[in-house]
């Protein structure tokens, strides 16, 4: 009887190899058979998922989004903006969240280097600027329901410009450590006059 796999199970161990070698690696030097090698599987095998390093890279991008959108989601959905005693309580916390994730949380961790690369594919920067898109819809969503009507795409905007900043300063260890604690508090003494 033939060996039943699940090709979905595959390709996604495929997408974590890659994503362990993009740990060690800047992802221009990584190669097919380097990620065949991480994944424990023979490069004729690893090409039968995934036909080209380009195909590997854009299913990738395509995981980082949908990861990154429904974690946010499920973080507001998880955490009732009453089990805080202000919205600058409650996005702070979520801010938090996006800095240090949860335990056992094993996020996507080249999505800078992805962002690299869609500018000089256009296929890739489609895709990124499809998911910095889709985060800002989440964003908007999740603000209107703590803020109400008054916040709209703007702020959503901020918002993903925030998010992407905290992480992506995260990843590189860029973060005092303390910033997390109040980031929203310290902006908007920004804008006191």
């Amino acid at each position: 009887m033939p060996k039943i796999v699940d090709r979905d199970q595959m390709r996604m161990d495929i997408l974590m190899a890659f994503q362990r070698c993009i740990d060690v690696k800047p992802i221009d030097t990584i190669s097919l058979r380097d990620i065949a090698s991480e994944a424990n599987m023979a490069h004729p095998t690893l090409l039968h998922y995934f036909g080209s390093k380009d195909e590997l890279i854009l299913e990738y991008v395509k995981y980082t989004r949908e990861y990154m959108t429904q974690h946010c989601i499920d973080w507001f959905l998880s955490h009732p903006r009453s089990n805080y005693d202000s919205n600058l309580a409650y996005m702070n916390a979520f801010m938090q969240y996006v800095a240090d994730g949860q335990a056992n949380e094993f996020r996507p961790n080249a999505t800078t280097q992805t962002y690299v690369l869609g500018h000089y594919s256009e296929e890739i920067g489609r895709m990124v600027t499809d998911e910095f898109r889709e985060w800002r819809e989440v964003m908007e969503k999740c603000l209107i329901q703590i803020y109400g009507e008054e916040a709209g795409k703007n702020e959503a905007e901020a918002m993903m410009i925030l998010i992407s900043g905290t992480f992506i300063c995260n990843y590189n260890r860029a973060l005092t450590g303390n910033i997390n604690d109040n980031i929203i508090g310290y902006l908007s003494n920004l804008a006191k006059s």
